[in-house]
């Protein structure tokens, strides 16, 4: 079995891709953020001219932002981790 870095370095793990908070309170603030979402897109289909497809875009912008964000907070937190590691083993 390969170590968690050869795994890593081979692609196999992609922690940005694979995390998803599991914590009930977090899928209940989704499902309600997501409801409030899909009623506003609702309401600004409805106005004249619509706006719903330029606020989806808008959206889809923004959205596609958030996978740099994760690598950046992955990355981030794996230099913490090795920081801790590299004092760890000093102190041994």
């Amino acid at each position: 079995m390969k170590n968690i870095l050869e795994q890593l370095y081979d692609g196999e793990i992609f922690p940005a891709e694979q995390y998803s908070p599991k914590e009930r309170e977090y899928r209940k603030i989704y499902r309600e953020h997501y409801s409030h979402y899909e009623d506003f897109i609702v309401t600004l289909s409805r106005l004249e001219p619509p706006l719903d497809k330029r606020f989806i875009e808008i959206m889809d912008e923004q959205l596609d932002e958030i996978p740099y964000e994760f690598s950046g907070m992955f990355i981030d937190g794996f230099r913490l981790g090795a920081k801790i590691m590299v004092e760890v083993f000093r102190q041994s």
